[in-house]
C-alpha cells in the first residue's frame, strides 16, 4: 500500500512540475477584440466579444474619477459601442435624429453632437498573481438595443472598441448586419 501511494506521489509532483514550468500565454499589452454574436430579448440585445490584454489592465473602479478618466472625458469609459443604420443600401452612424440625418461610415475623428449614447464602463477585471494576461468573453446588455424613433432601425450592426487603463485603445470591430 505504501508503494501505491508513493507512486501516485511522485506522479503528482511530476505532474505539477511539468505544469508549472510551462509559460504563461502572453498577448500584446494593448487590448483586442473579436465579435462573437449578438442575441435579441424582446427590445433588449446582448451583444458578446472576445478580448484579449497582456498587461490585464482593464476596467475602471468606481472611485477612478479624476483625469484622464473624469466624466466628460472620452476614457471616462472603457467600452465603446457604435450604432449603425442601413439607410438606402448605405451604412450610416444612427442617430438621436428621427429625420435621419446621419453621418456618413465609417466616422473620422469627429462625432455628431447627435449621436446615440455609446459608452460603457466597465469595473476593473485585474487578475491577481504575476500573470495579468487576460482573456475571454465580455457581453454588453443594450435596453433597447435600436433607436425606434427612427425609420431605418430594421437592419442595424454595431462596432466596437476597448480601452484599457493604459489608454491603449483596442482595434474596432463590427458586428453582422442585424435584422430586426
Amino acid at each position: 500500500m505504501k508503494k501505491v501511494g508513493l507512486k501516485i506521489s511522485i506522479v503528482f509532483i511530476f505532474f505539477v512540475s511539468i505544469v508549472s514550468c510551462l509559460k504563461p500565454v502572453q498577448y500584446p499589452d494593448e487590448p483586442a477584440v473579436e465579435f462573437v454574436q449578438f442575441d435579441i430579448h424582446g427590445d433588449s440585445g446582448i451583444i458578446t466579444f472576445y478580448f484579449t490584454d497582456g498587461d490585464g489592465d482593464i476596467g475602471l473602479n468606481a472611485n477612478q474619477i479624476n483625469p484622464p478618466y473624469d466624466p466628460g472625458s472620452f476614457y471616462h469609459y472603457n467600452v465603446y459601442l457604435e450604432y449603425y443604420e442601413m439607410m438606402n443600401g448605405n451604412v450610416v452612424k444612427g442617430t438621436m435624429d428621427p429625420n435621419g440625418n446621419n453621418a456618413k461610415f465609417p466616422q473620422n475623428d469627429t462625432v455628431p453632437y447627435d449621436t446615440i449614447p455609446n459608452g460603457f464602463r466597465i469595473e476593473d477585471i485585474t487578475p491577481f498573481g504575476q500573470n495579468k494576461s487576460l482573456k475571454g468573453n465580455m457581453q454588453l446588455v443594450l435596453s433597447p438595443y435600436y433607436n425606434f424613433i427612427s425609420n431605418h432601425n430594421d437592419s442595424i450592426l454595431f462596432s466596437i472598441m476597448l480601452i484599457d487603463r493604459s489608454l491603449n485603445q483596442s482595434n474596432i470591430v463590427f458586428s453582422p448586419v442585424i435584422v430586426r
